[in-house]
This record gives structure tokens, C-alpha cells and sequence, in this order.
């Protein structure tokens, strides 16, 4: 079918001005039906205050997954350089118990994926790599060291403070040129993967942050590691290279030692660079939207078609956070671009999805999200694409009832679209 946009003229594509058409919606038992997790600033759990009654969260959390028909989640188990798990390298997130380093008196990662597993849930294993602190240290009034130092005592961070580095919007981070850093959070990720019985580790699109890190305080470390004629921003792509090839070998180290396959995901930043026609410093090879869009090759040094060429990474969950009424970037130009870059890549794709913005008033762009079908839309239209296998949800706690009544209805639509046929 065609789709009128909120000007009531049909959609059309910006590459070549077609009219998009999206198939009827045809449901398919083998993708990947999953949701992302956060625990990071509690949004979708809360603290663990009583072993028991955070234990029937986690399960109510799996069983609204199942009333959906989901078979994947995406549990966030290291947020800010801790663990939801008893780790060797990271102390207990400050998110379970409130203060980090306390135990919570059980291990929720084992817990989460037994009672996954119960219900035919895969369970991947969310890393942000880099992040230290959430908040903005000079809103609190404290230096960098002043903060870590509040931080647990086994807190690698703490321990290592000539590792971390502070980004422009005042929070820490690790410094992603030091390959000490990317040791470090290569075998904080393998502690997982060789202990667990998770289906993949995952990671988001925090790789050199959103507020840039201001050159300055990279300067030193470019001078001490570039290579002869590297310029800063390729050496800034270049660390965030070694990361990635950094846990593909280990993760195929496991493999061959021990016979235990883990996958490795990626689920970045939508944009990975303009098209040329559009850009002049662009790509031949890239998207199409308006020219001022982000790029996440040039915002956050993460050369994704690289890691994709290379074979480094299994899967790749791009955040197509957009409607297809968006006017400056929109839904079906960015999975078109996705769908065909992965095909020749013989990248897995999933499709990130905007569950969260259905229904949303005051924010920009809301105007574009008051169909209660839109998400069936996406869904439909990315059944166009034979290379797309599964959709993974932002976030959790926008599958619960009662935050705005079209996403309630959405949701409606979105059970009988997943219901099993």
C-alpha cells in the first residue's frame, strides 16, 4: 500500500522521489521479536531493595515479554563501568542496591537468563564500554579525581584514574585511546561471555561520546600513539577499531578452546555517513537526508562499515529512531540504506525501533508519532527486505499500558501482529 505523510501527499523516497509502498505485514516465527532492557539510571527496573520482590520483577518483566510474543532481550548488565553480576573486574552497579558496591544478594544476570530460558527467551548482554559516570560532575561540584574517588574502591576507574577522561558534557568516561582501556573493557565483556550462557554481547551507540571530547585533552595522547600521518580523527577511529577486533578475537579465541559460540552486536547511531550528493565531504556509498544530520563516522569515530567489511562484528541493530513523516530523515530511508549495506556487508540486521516515541506530545517531532499504526508500518515495511530479521524495541517499560492512549493501542496492534499464526 502507499502511505500519505501528515501533509497528505505519499511518501516518497529522497534518493530516487518514489513512492514507497509497504506490504501487507506477514508474520515470521524465526526473527528476533526483543526489547532493550536499561538498567542504567533504573528506567525499566528499580533497586533491589528485597531479594524476593526484585526477583518478581525481573519475572514480570519476562512475562509482559511473552504477552508479546518477544523471544529476545537485551539486558543491560554493565551501565557505568559496574556489573549485574558478581564480577572480578567490576563492582555491583549502584543502580541494584543504591550504592555501588554492595552486593544484592544474589546474581541477577544468572537469575534473568534461567528464568529466560523458561520461557524460550535468548538473552544478549548489554555493555556500555566507555561510560563512568551518568551525571555531570561540575553540577556536583567536584573534579574528576574528587568523583572517582567516590566511586567503589575496586572500581577500575578509581584504581586507574589516568585512564579516564572527562567529555563536554562534564561527565567521565575511559579514554578510548588507551589500550589499557580497551583490555580492560574487552575482558570485562569475555567475563561474560565465558561465564554465562548468553547468546551475545552487545553494545550500544556510546563510543566516543554525543558532547565531544574537546581535542585538547586528547592532544597528548594522539602525539604519543598516532601513527606517521594519521590525522587526529582517524586516530580517534582507529581506537575505537582496535575495541571492536579487540572482542572479535577474543570471542573467537572462546570458540575454537572451548567450543562455546557467542555472538557480538552493534547497535549504533542510524547515520554512519551523508551522502555525498547531499554532503561534499560525504560518501559515495551513504544515506539520504538532509545535510546537517548527525554522523556517527564523524561524531563518534565509529567506522561501522569497516567492522561490518571486516567480519568483526555478527549482527548490527541500527536505532531508526525516525517516522516515515519525518522531514529531514525518516524511517524507510534509513532501513532502505541499512537493508542493502548489510546485504553486501552479509551483515545480520535487526531494525531498532522507537516504541518509546509513539504517542509523545511536547517533544520535537511528536507531531509525526500520533499513528497508532505506525509501528505496524515499520514492521510491514521492513518485510520488504528479505535481509531484515527482527525488530528490537526502545525500551522496556514503554511496553506497559497507560503512558499515552495511542501507544496503547499501538501496543494492541503490536500483539496481534506477533501473535503466534
Amino acid at each position: 500500500m502507499k502511505l500519505k505523510g501528515i501533509n497528505n501527499e505519499y511518501l516518497k523516497y529522497r534518493h530516487n522521489n518514489e513512492e514507497i509502498d509497504i506490504p501487507e505485514y506477514c508474520y515470521q516465527e524465526d526473527n528476533v521479536r526483543g526489547v532493550w532492557i536499561a538498567n542504567v539510571a533504573n528506567m525499566d527496573t528499580g533497586k533491589c531493595e528485597n531479594v524476593e520482590e526484585y526477583k518478581k520483577e525481573l519475572i514480570s518483566i519476562l512475562d509482559t515479554m511473552k504477552l508479546y510474543n518477544m523471544n529476545t532481550a537485551i539486558f543491560h548488565v554493565r551501565p557505568t563501568n559496574d556489573a549485574y553480576y558478581p564480577s572480578k573486574l567490576n563492582p555491583w552497579s549502584k543502580y541494584l542496591t543504591g550504592v555501588e558496591g554492595r552486593d544484592p544478594g544474589f546474581d541477577v544476570l544468572a537469575f534473568f537468563i534461567e528464568e529466560a530460558a523458561k520461557r524460550s527467551i535468548k538473552v544478549h548482554a548489554w555493555f556500555n564500554p566507555y561510560r563512568v559516570s551518568g551525571q555531570d560532575i561540575e553540577k556536583l561540584g567536584l573534579s574528576k579525581d574528587e568523583f572517582l574517588e567516590t566511586l567503589s574502591v575496586n572500581n577500575w576507574a578509581r584504581l586507574h584514574k589516568e585512564h579516564t577522561i572527562v567529555d563536554g558534557a562534564n561527565k567521565i568516561i575511559l579514554r578510548p585511546g588507551h589500550r589499557e582501556v580497551i583490555d580492560f573493557v574487552t575482558e570485562s565483556m569475555m567475563e561474560v561471555a565465558r561465564n554465562y550462557d548468553v547468546e551475545a554481547l552487545h553494545i550500544d551507540d556510546f563510543f566516543y561520546p554525543y558532547a565531544p571530547i574537546p581535542k585538547e585533552s586528547e592532544e597528548e595522547d594522539y602525539l604519543k600513539y598516532c601513527k606517521d600521518n594519521e590525522t587526529f580523527e582517524d586516530w580517534r577511529r582507529r581506537n575505537v577499531d582496535m575495541f571492536i577486533e579487540n572482542v572479535h578475537k577474543e570471542l573467537e579465541k572462546l570458540y575454537l578452546e572451548k567450543g562455546k559460540r557467542v555472538e557480538f552486536g552493534v547497535s549504533p547511531f542510524p547515520i554512519y555517513r551523508t551522502n555525498k550528493s547531499i554532503l561534499e565531504t560525504g560518501w559515495e556509498k551513504g544515506s539520504y537526508h538532509t545535510k546537517e544530520a548527525f554522523q556517527c563516522y564523524e561524531g563518534q569515530y565509529s567506522d561501522i562499515y569497516k567492522w561490518m567489511k571486516e567480519g568483526w562484528i555478527d549482527y548490527i541493530v541500527p536505532q531508526d529512531y525516525f517516522s516515515f513523516n519525518r522531514e529531514d530523515v525518516s524511517y524507510h530511508d534509513i532501513c532502505w540504506w541499512w537493508a542493502n549495506i548489510c546485504k553486501e556487508t552479509k551483515t545480520k540486521l535487526y531494525m531498532g525501533q522507537a516504541i518509546y516515541h509513539v504517542g509523545e506530545q511536547d517533544v520535537k517531532h511528536c507531531e509525526t508519532w500520533q499513528d497508532p499504526y505506525e509501528i505496524h508500518h515499520q514492521l510491514a515495511y521492513n518485510t520488504k527486505y528479505d535481509n531484515i530479521q527482527g525488530t528490537i524495541f526502545f525500551h522496556y517499560k514503554n511496553l506497559i499500558p497507560g503512558k499515552n492512549k495511542i501507544l496503547d493501542e499501538a501496543l494492541e496492534i503490536l500483539k496481534q501482529d506477533w501473535k503466534k499464526k
